[in-house]
């Protein structure tokens, strides 16, 4: 699971006559990932399409226009046809479709297009219908220009300043004012300027004959007309979608496969009777694919494996169990890991939850949080179905954290602390016999403790794994193999000051660090510890050998990123604020002796848990857990840029191949 599927190169020979049959072998084994031929030779050539491509191409054109005028872009079909069925039909149903669906679209569209036409020229004469005059009459002068169209303002007062002979029309309308004028032709441009300080906007007139009033009471009912053969064809076009849905979406899907497959020797490399076909085949796969071969092609094709040149990388394909594969989801947002890396994706299933839910460590927020994983996973598709799953693992975690760690529910705790008895809890409503192993406000130095050391065995991880992922060059892995151990001495460090105080630095100093000294001394104010302090500085010698001393000016960073983890701390401790500074309001008037208060108190309760603790408080802490990954964890070892595996191969959701 830490490594891709182990991939082998192979090459597939044979004559032009097992051309057909190999492509369809090929494609029922859904295994090969074929390397595109690009490179043309004397001898060797791109291949041609089979002659089957032209012929099902045309189909599938005509098919695909006839989904998008009868709208079934969308459409899922009510049952599935046999590719036998389709065969059968799809001539004569192409004519017929041709003939009925063709021609009513068409006709649709021109009433449409007429519809909208009659209703532009509505809303460009509305405006001028007072003025009683002739729509002809705004147009075909020789010595007068017109204007028609809104103003801000009157501008007859600024006209009559500026001309000398004009005539004007004005109607108010909603916040504006509809003008006609005439002018004569040495005074259009004084005229255009007076408008212009109106805030004129020009109509464009209509070329047509007859009075605004007329035109429009004329256009309004042959819309009505309009409308009514408009629902006439929409009926006969419900008709034909419905007689022919199924058969077109699943037509179009076989149609699709089969220029798919036609098209396929378009990467392979041909000569005048042979072709070559290169490509990649997971190890596991290339006895039951050399079989399928010989079974299918009788003999003219044959198959062998190849040693791939030293620059070749082979294309990746994860290998995860099912409850790690929508985890790829994360992987797959930065890039697809090199065949010669660790595929961290394990380690995502892990870390990500974990530290989601010692972040929230919530039972009833937790409890939310599964309800809406399990929304996701039931009624969303791609990549929301697979956040589904992620959500239902951190929501699961939270509520293991809520329930045993932290002992509360919706930022209330399950027993009011000895110490602050008054303080609310649900052991006024039900006793819930489990108490807490760590409180979010008053162990915050456990926390941190906590947070650092999974912070160390995280990063630990990413340079264990740079180490294997630079084995071959052992200059590199020895760096990071350096950086392992500096980063043990920077944890050691900050355990053997810490001592006692927290349960966690306890643990660690009793046991792993146990068989060291713990002889300390003061630097510059400072407790460091001597074994500490020296395993840092054979880290940093060693960084100096393998990367150069310009390497000193990182060495902070291996601090800052393990000191970065104490926002695990930091959310859980805020999360636990924000839900006290709201219970603290609201549950004494929930629980209260006044029913409306109590009820008004309890929707203000769950509102704001629902807006600001449960969603900015749930995204938040899921942007830190990947951040950590992304950040802290990834850098220490992914670099990606690997090809991801993509077989030959089609789905078939609407139609049933029959053999």
């Amino acid at each position: 699971m830490l490594r891709p599927e182990d991939m082998t190169r192979i090459v597939v020979v044979g004559s032009m006559d097992g051309l057909d049959p190999t492509v369809e072998c090929l494609y029922d084994q859904g295994v090969l990932h074929i390397i595109d031929f690009t490179e043309p030779t004397q001898d060797f050539k791109i291949g041609s399409p089979l002659p089957e491509a032209s012929d099902a191409s045309q189909k599938l054109l005509k098919l695909r226009a006839m989904m998008r005028a009868l709208q079934l872009e969308s459409y899922t079909p009510e049952q599935k046809l046999t590719t036998d069925e389709i065969g059968a039909k799809l001539e004569q149903a192409l004519v017929t479709l041709d003939v009925n669906s063709t021609s009513k679209v068409d006709a649709r569209i021109k009433i449409v297009s007429l519809i909208r036409e009659k209703e532009q020229e509505i809303r460009a004469l509305e405006p001028f219908q007072s003025f009683n005059i002739p729509v002809e009459n705004f147009v075909g002068y020789e010595s007068v220009s017109a204007f028609a169209g809104t103003c801000k303002k009157d501008p007859s007062e600024g006209l009559a300043v500026k001309l000398k002979a004009f005539e004007i029309f004005v109607s108010p309308l909603k916040g504006a004012f509809a003008v006609a004028l005439f002018v004569k032709n040495e005074d259009k441009a004084e005229a255009s300027r007076v408008l212009s300080d109106a805030g004129y906007q020009e109509i464009k007139i209509p070329n047509l004959r007859g009075h605004p009033a007329a035109i429009i009471f004329q256009n309004r009912e042959e819309i009505k007309n309009l409308h009514a053969d408009l629902v006439r064809i929409d009926k006969d076009i419900d008709g034909i979608r419905k007689r022919f849905a199924d058969f077109i979406i699943a037509s179009e899907e076989d149609l699709a496969i089969k220029v798919l497959k036609a098209e396929t020797p378009l990467r392979f490399a041909t000569s005048a009777n042979s072709f070559v076909i290169d490509g990649w085949v997971p190890r596991s796969k290339l006895g039951p694919l050399e079989k399928a071969l010989g079974a299918a092609c009788s003999g003219t094709t044959y198959m062998e494996a190849i040693e791939p040149e030293k620059k070749e990388e082979p294309p990746v394909r994860l290998r995860h169990t099912l409850p790690v594969r929508p985890y790829e989801l994360f992987i797959n947002l930065v890039l697809t890991p090199k065949y010669t890396e660790i595929d961290p994706t394990i380690i995502l299933f892990i870390t990500f939850p974990v530290f989601f839910g010692l972040m929230l460590g919530d039972l009833g927020l937790g409890l939310v949080l599964l309800g809406l994983g399990i929304f996701f996973r039931l009624k969303m598709s791609g990549g929301f179905k697979r956040l589904g799953t992620i959500t239902i693992g951190a929501a699961v975690i939270s509520i293991l954290f809520g329930l045993f760690v932290y002992c509360e529910a919706f930022g209330v705790p399950f027993h009011a602390p000895a110490d602050n008895p008054e303080e609310t809890a649900w052991d006024t409503v039900v006793n819930i016999p489990l108490h807490p192993l760590i409180n979010k406000l008053t162990d915050v130095k456990e926390l941190l403790a906590i947070s650092i050391a999974a912070g160390w065995m995280h990063m630990t991880i990413g340079l264990g794994f740079g180490v294997s992922n630079n084995w071959h060059s052992k200059k590199h892995a020895l760096g990071k193999l350096a950086w392992l151990i500096l980063l043990f001495g920077i944890f050691m460090e900050i355990m053997f000051v810490a001592g006692n105080t927290t349960f966690t630095s306890k643990l660690f100093n009793d046991t792993l660090f146990a068989p060291f000294p713990s002889s300390m001394s003061t630097i510059i104010g400072v407790k460091v510890s001597n074994t500490a302090l020296v395993t840092a500085l054979v880290g940093i010698a060693l960084l100096i050998v393998t990367e150069g001393a310009v390497v000193l000016t990182e060495v902070l960073t291996i601090f800052a990123n393990l000191v970065s983890y104490a926002r695990l701390a930091a959310l859980a401790v805020g999360h636990g604020a924000m839900s006290l500074a709201f219970n603290t309001m609201l549950f004494p008037v929930i629980f209260g002796d006044n029913v409306v208060l109590a009820v008004l108190g309890a929707l203000t309760l769950g509102a704001s848990v629902a807006i600001f603790v449960f969603l900015l408080g749930s995204l938040s802490i899921g942007i830190q857990a990947m951040r950590l990954n992304y950040y802290e964890f990834f850098l220490k070892f992914f670099e990606g840029g690997g090809t991801e595996y993509s077989p030959l191969g089609y789905s078939r959701r609407y139609s049933i191949e029959r053999t």
